[in-house]
């Protein structure tokens, strides 16, 4: 039906498809249908791309039509652990995949201390992504905290996500020349890789990465040539379900000599791309193994799993692996953009079709008109408050922040209030609460800054949060907001109860 739905045949496509590129790779053969019929084929990246450049239909359509979607390539990114910094691909594939959405109840009260946004919000009808008025912006680009380079440890923990303003790398010129090291958080790219720290400026064309809690070498760079800064950390998105404990490798604890910086290239080949995109996630052929289990498990397929010596063959050689499944996999595992790795197997997603392939054709709900979408005042005040969403997370969320089933009840707002200076609740934006731990157990090896918080609701409808524990019946709260008592001493159930336990928080930095 899609091949008819541009005047095309098989036979058309398969007679078409050998005069694209000599060779087989892209040739549809005659026996096309016949092969469907098996549930374990699939075709290859380049028969897809001839199917994408001989209909007109976007490259990315017709991985969808055989089951593959590349927006999963973002969501392991935001799941799997970091053992160093890495970009994250920011991207959504899928403009026309259905999302969950929401409607207002009311008009928020965003100076309100601390609220569950099901106050505000409720869900609503399923809505088409591209039906979203989103303002596309190269201005921010996403990076993960690594557990072996966590220099901003612990205002940053590993496996945070950060939001980076690439156009605040003028700030960097306001910092004065000394030893005083700068407020805010950078991100600088060097010869080992990514960074996210400190600096301050010894010299006018010098900067020295700073570590302010673990003994990371305080390193001197050259700017823009040993070393680049990309930008300015504005926005933390910090897991709390589980920490993971930051490590400092023997070759970052000792002073080590920057290389000059390379030229940034893909590679010229498939082969050497994934070879430099796995040395700079710092991961073993086994390590990365066992994580494409992981992907098989998650997605219900065997052939997402890559073997040890598979992914080693796939550095020697110049074309991509045959099954798709395994590009998914090694994108995922390696914290490398889907879209920069079909660049560089010859088949760029902008190369081919560019038309949609109708809803109707790909089993999707049809898009209702804007005037059947009311606006929802709450989504445009975050909007211009965040100025870029991430929307990339839709479908990690839940992962990411370690629940199941993440619904609008778990999620508070906390805008409107300060969190204490010292606190990783300054500048907190959003709680994520797990609505299950309703008992608090305080970490007694963990320092006052890494015990769980959690929230609490009084009698009067009014929430708290903060270090809490509970003895003898009585919970014994130390607020982590401004404003509000440092100790409260409630009556457990009487006075107060205990919503959950906060497992993740948004965050401005600046």
């Amino acid at each position: 039906m899609i091949l008819a739905s541009c005047g095309l045949s098989l036979a058309k496509v398969s007679r078409a498809s050998r005069a694209l590129i000599p060779g087989d790779r892209q040739h549809i053969p005659h026996n096309f249908y016949s092969s469907l019929r098996n549930r374990r084929f699939t075709p290859s990246l380049y028969q897809l791309l001839a199917l994408s450049t001989l209909s007109g239909y976007r490259l990315v359509d017709w991985l969808v039509v055989f089951g593959f979607s590349l927006d999963d390539v973002p969501r392991f990114h935001a799941s799997l652990p970091a053992l160093r910094t890495v970009e994250l691909d920011a991207s959504v594939y899928e403009p026309g995949a259905s999302i969950p959405w929401f409607y207002d109840l009311g008009q928020p009260d965003l100076s309100v201390p601390l609220v569950p946004l099901s106050r505000w919000l409720a869900p609503g009808a399923m809505r088409r992504f591209n039906s979203l008025s989103r303002a596309l912006n190269d201005k921010y680009r996403y990076v993960k905290i690594g557990s072996q380079d966590a220099l901003a440890f612990p205002e940053l923990l590993p496996g945070s996500i950060v939001r980076v303003h690439s156009d605040d790398f003028r700030a960097l010129e306001r910092l004065p020349i000394g030893n005083t090291a700068a407020k805010h958080l950078y991100l600088v790219k060097h010869s080992s890789g990514l960074t996210c720290s400190g600096l301050y400026r010894p010299k006018s064309k010098r900067i020295v990465l700073c570590s302010r809690h673990l003994p990371y070498a305080p390193v001197e760079l050259e700017n823009e040539t040993e070393a680049v800064v990309l930008g300015l950390a504005d926005l933390e998105i910090r897991p709390l379900g589980k920490i993971d404990k930051p490590v400092v490798p023997t070759r970052l604890g000792r002073f080590w000599t920057p290389g000059p910086l390379r030229e940034s290239s893909h590679g010229t080949h498939v082969g050497e791309f994934i070879r430099r995109a796995r040395k700079r996630s710092g991961l073993s052929f086994r390590q990365a193994s066992e994580r494409t289990r992981f992907i098989a498990r998650k997605l219900g397929d065997s052939r997402y799993y890559c073997a040890p010596g598979s992914l080693s063959d796939c550095e020697t050689r110049k074309l991509p692996p045959r099954h798709i499944h395994k590009l998914i996999s090694i994108c995922s595992v390696y914290f490398a953009s889907a879209a920069e790795l079909l660049e560089v197997s010859g088949a760029s997603l902008n190369k081919a079709g560019t038309v949609s392939i109708p809803p109707e054709l790909l089993d999707l709900p049809p898009n209702r008109g804007r005037s059947a979408l009311k606006p929802s005042y709450f989504f445009k005040r975050i909007q211009r408050r965040f100025r870029h969403m991430p929307y990339f997370l839709r479908y990690a969320a839940s992962s990411l922040f370690g629940l199941s089933d993440l619904s609008v009840r778990d999620v508070f707002w906390a805008g409107g209030v300060q969190g204490l200076r010292h606190s990783y609740f300054a500048g907190a934006l959003f709680l994520v609460v797990d609505r299950k731990q309703k008992t608090p157990r305080p970490s007694l090896s963990s320092p006052a800054w890494a015990q769980p918080a959690y929230v609490l609701q009084r009698r009067d409808g009014t929430y708290l949060c903060g270090f809490c524990s509970l003895q003898n019946g009585t919970l014994i709260l130390r607020s982590s907001f401004a404003g509000q008592p440092k100790l409260l001493r409630l009556r457990n159930r009487v006075d107060a109860e205990v919503v959950g336990r906060v497992v993740g928080i948004v965050r401005r930095l600046k």
